[in-house]
């Protein structure tokens, strides 16, 4: 374990163990899972040294948990769902949204506890080859939702459809995916 990667030293430490045969997991402050590449090139780490070095990336956030006990259907705008990421056959389709109106035992607040989203990135072949070559963390972030990495903001809104947080969440802890819905079909 390395707490937590904040400067080269670190970074080379943790490379070298990883090269050595060790499994290696540690932390760095990141928007996403493709940012951890770039961040990585920014401290000084070798390209070379990162595709040989990373299997995986995973980024997460905690979103808060809608009310059990004062949850209720809530109506969204089609514009504003189709806005946020949801695709538009699945909204005509109906697409479920809820909140918590407050409750006691939520302290009035419509919220009570947090779960986990998440985005894994694999560091496929095809993404190494990418890193090698300089590509930006667009590119890297097209290609890992080609290969079927769910986004943090799909993560979110598929959490939305299961009843578990609100849109409002959704759009505060996570970026837009604006740009990769128009190149690639997501299965959201």
């Amino acid at each position: 374990m390395v707490g937590e990667v904040r400067d080269l030293e670190t970074a080379q430490i943790a490379v070298k163990a990883a090269l050595t045969g060790h499994l290696v997991l540690s932390t760095l402050h990141t928007n996403d899972a493709p940012s951890t590449v770039d961040r990585l090139i920014n401290m000084g780490v070798e390209t070379f040294l990162l595709t040989s070095s990373i299997n995986l990336i995973a980024a997460q956030r905690l979103v808060r948990k809608i009310c059990s006990s004062c949850k209720v259907p809530v109506e969204v705008a089609p514009e504003a769902l189709i806005n946020i990421g949801v695709d538009p056959v699945e909204v005509s389709g109906g697409f479920p949204t809820f909140c918590g109106k407050g409750c006691p035992n939520c302290n009035q607040t419509g919220y009570k506890g947090r779960i986990a989203i998440y985005e894994v990135m694999v560091m496929y072949e095809s993404l190494k080859e990418m890193v090698l070559r300089g590509a930006s963390v667009a590119e890297l972030k097209r290609e890992a939702v080609k290969l079927g990495m769910s986004t943090l903001r799909m993560s979110a809104l598929q959490k939305v459809r299961e009843g578990q947080t609100t849109i409002e969440e959704t759009v505060r802890v996570t970026d837009s995916d604006k740009g990769f819905a128009s190149v690639f079909s997501l299965d959201v």
